[in-house]
């Protein structure tokens, strides 16, 4: 079958779509989670999946612009539909419900035969918890992210995932864009501690939240999306309202919402900038989900997030095709791609609650030095602007005169520097195993990185321009990787001499001492993971 060709006029189901249906409902006994990107319809496929089911269908949903899209779709296939939320009139005789989790908890409804869940990444939480367990019957996930916010599976709540499509394959099909993504520098996150899957939002917003970062937000957009409609995400309230500012201030037209604007208010906002008289609209979690205009063109990111989920969340908005719409675009000020990569990489979903989805995954990108373009590293030039990027080359030092080579990194240290910092707040705040962060580091650039323990934290080092301080950290870390591993200490004075060419001197016995009384041993202990 055809995946992308539509097999029902009526409601011009694609044959992805059709495959999708018939493996859910043939497995609607193991409690399935149907995972297809944003953009591929999971709306329609969930109706037409309670249509063919038939009996009693309860539809959970956790905001307004769910449960009104829900009930459009199933009402589209001539169902009769009730809605059970505060303030709304409700249908109780109907055979499906549509309803709010908040309302449903305060209420009862006539035994379902069927419960579909949208976006059910979300019901781990107690209220969903609640809900099933009150109704004991078959029940359908839908989502395009099937996993938690720390990114483990959802195995406690289906048995089986059926994935409609990927992404890739509705970029190739012409139903989906793949944003072009530019990623500048990322803040450093180090010590951002992680609350409840994801970075703190106070210590958040306190690095990310400043005038250089909010004029550089301003100064990136108009340089690649001057015109385009545009959304950004921001960390908190006052974030957005930081970026909404700096826009405005530059003459742009720019507007914010957050969840305490009410709905009518958000409605005429969102509708500005439909039009195109509003060209920017920023927010804080309130246009991730449950929020669709497909002529969106650009995303500002400028909430980092420890998420995979958020993530590819996130940049799901602009990703739907339209009449009139060229592509995507993506400003990554966070620096969200070099942790989760781009939102066409693959992914390996499992519903194992003990591991967690793009962990391991290679992220498969690179930076363009010319024009900061993310794209794939198969690619035998950036698509931007052309620029092949030319074999690693490496600056070479003889050492002690005899004649052996050392082999230097030529690239951009600052830049590496940032990154390795950001993957070393990930590692730290996701609580990754020992390594991930050097892995992690060699996958991205080609290279090892050189890391030097300084004043407790684990830093990067150019070793052409190493300052005595630093060349000190390297020992200290290569003397770290040798007891953990139980080399004798000669190992790390050998791998010094290969990267810096000359022997240690000045500080071996300190150092060694240190690790003698266990005092680096215990402070330090944290570092073991960078190798």
């Amino acid at each position: 079958m055809d995946l992308f060709t539509p097999t029902n006029p009526k409601i011009m189901l694609r044959g992805y779509q059709e495959r999708a249906i018939s493996n859910c409902l043939a497995q609607i006994a193991s409690n399935p989670c149907l995972v297809a990107p944003t953009g591929s319809g999971k709306t329609v496929m969930g109706s037409e999946i309670a249509r063919r089911h038939g009996g009693r269908v309860l539809w959970l949903a956790h905001r307004t612009e769910l449960i009104t899209q829900a009930a459009t779709s199933l009402r589209d296939l001539d169902l009769q539909v009730g809605i059970v939320k505060a303030g709304w009139e409700e249908t109780p005789s109907a055979p499906v419900q549509v309803a709010s989790v908040q309302t449903l908890l305060r209420r009862e409804i006539q035994a379902p035969d069927l419960i579909i869940i949208d976006e059910c990444h979300h019901a781990t939480a107690q209220s969903y918890q609640t809900i099933i367990g009150r109704y004991q019957c078959p029940r359908l996930g839908l989502t395009a992210t099937p996993f938690r916010v720390d990114g483990r599976g959802l195995g406690d709540l289906f048995g089986t995932i059926v994935v409609a499509a990927t992404t890739r394959e509705l970029v190739e099909a012409g139903i989906l864009h793949a944003p072009r993504v530019y990623a500048t520098t990322a803040p450093d996150l180090r010590g951002v501690k992680v609350t409840a899957g994801d970075y703190n939002l106070n210590a958040l917003s306190q690095r990310v939240n400043t005038a250089a970062q909010n004029a550089s937000i301003v100064e990136e957009w108009k340089r690649h999306a001057a015109g385009l409609r545009t959304v950004a995400f921001a960390v908190d309230i006052e974030h957005s309202l930081a970026i909404c500012r700096a826009f405005t201030e530059a003459g742009i037209a720019a507007e914010h919402v957050d969840g305490t604007t009410d709905p009518e208010t958000r409605r005429n906002i969102l509708e500005r900038l439909r039009i195109g008289r509003t060209q920017v609209v920023s927010n804080c979690m309130i246009l991730t989900e449950g929020w669709n205009l497909p002529a969106l063109e650009c995303a500002i990111i400028v909430r980092p997030t420890a998420s995979l989920n958020l993530h590819l969340q996130m940049i799901g908005r602009i990703m739907r095709s339209c009449e009139g719409k060229d592509g995507a675009l993506v400003l990554d000020h966070a620096g969200n791609h070099h942790i989760h990569g781009l939102v066409t990489r693959s992914l390996v979903y499992s519903l194992d609650g003990s591991t967690r989805v793009g962990h391991d995954e290679p992220l498969g990108l690179r930076r363009c030095p010319e024009c900061g373009l993310m794209y794939e590293t198969g690619a035998p030039c950036c698509p931007e602007c052309k620029y092949v990027i030319p074999p690693q080359e490496r600056a070479r030092q003889a050492i002690d005169g005899n004649g052996h080579l050392v082999e230097f990194d030529d690239g951009d240290h600052e830049y590496r520097r940032s990154i390795w910092n950001l993957i070393e707040a990930e590692r730290e705040a996701m609580n990754y195993a020992p390594g991930w962060s050097w892995f992690r580091f060699k996958e991205r650039f080609g290279v090892e990185p050189i890391i030097a323990e300084i004043a407790g934290r684990s830093e990067l080092v150019d070793p052409a321009n190493a300052t005595a301080e630093e060349r000190e950290g390297v020992y200290r870390h290569l003397l770290r990787v040798a007891k953990t591993k139980g080399f004798k200490d000669g190992f790390a004075s050998h791998r010094y001499r290969d990267i810096f060419g000359v022997w240690p001197t000045g500080f071996v016995s300190r150092v060694r001492d240190e690790f003698r009384g266990g005092i680096a041993w215990r402070l330090n202990a944290k570092l073991r993971g960078a190798r």
